[in-house]
């Protein structure tokens, strides 16, 4: 009898919650490793450049943009092609060093100390294996968001000047960031994402077909759409040198 009180109590426990796993989840376990290069077509749309402004004026500059061709590959390789008001930029990241194209205008910089300065798949929706390596990770809370178990993550940058801290909102089954906030240094809430609609473009690779931005006031400011994803389908080392 004593033997089934005991069993019964332990029961009750679990069932309350009391004697839950309290074992944090390990957020490698979010990174899309599956994902060695990838290639697609980036369209914005109702941007609202006041409100992005309220960000901050590059960041805004950054959505004049209406189509954009991005490329990357491991390890933390990018290339965006874009034409801003009939001018063809280009923006290129590899290793450390930044490339700038623009109309008359090539600048190189050396981004080893800024990682605030280095476009990443972050800004997509996706943590690669090499933005998690360069990021401190500490695990915030489980949540419910649209029927979904979601697990919060705060995220900052391990090395550079850049003290901006980021809390991201993950999915377990597909690998994505659903929600990411952005605060500045000194605590200021800067911005909020939304990454939508998620497609599985490869087996157990999956990317948000959509992402909206808002904000630190929560106020709307434009929208990407991003389509013909194709990834590890290899990509030609030119794109990217510097």
């Amino acid at each position: 009898m004593r033997m089934m009180k005991t069993v019964l109590s332990v029961v009750a426990l679990v069932n309350s919650g009391l004697f839950a796993q309290t074992s944090a989840p390990k957020f490698d376990d979010f990174v899309q490793n599956k994902m060695k290069d990838l290639r697609m077509t980036v369209r914005s749309e109702a941007v609202r450049l006041g409100e992005l402004r309220k960000i901050n004026t590059d960041f805004a500059n950054a959505y004049r943009f209406r189509q954009m061709e991005a490329y990357y590959e491991e390890p933390g390789k990018i290339r965006l092609e874009s034409e801003v008001m009939n001018r063809k930029v280009t923006y290129v990241i590899n290793n450390d060093k930044k490339l700038v194209i623009a109309p008359n205008q090539r600048v190189t910089e050396d981004v080893s100390n800024s990682p605030g300065k280095r476009q990443s798949m972050m800004d997509f929706g996706v943590i690669t294996p090499f933005t998690a390596s360069r990021m401190n990770k500490k695990y915030l809370r489980q949540e419910k968001r649209d029927g979904k178990t979601l697990f919060v993550f705060e995220l900052t940058w391990n090395y550079g000047d850049d003290d901006a801290r980021h809390i991201v909102w993950m999915d377990p089954k597909t690998k994505l960031t659903v929600r990411r906030e952005w605060f500045d240094r000194w605590g200021r809430h800067m911005a909020n994402f939304e990454y939508k609609d998620p497609v599985e473009v490869a087996p157990g690779v999956w990317m948000p077909s959509k992402v909206e931005v808002f904000n630190g006031g929560n106020r709307f400011g434009g929208r990407t759409v991003q389509q013909n994803i194709r990834v590890n389908q290899g990509l030609n080392d030119t794109l990217f040198k510097i």
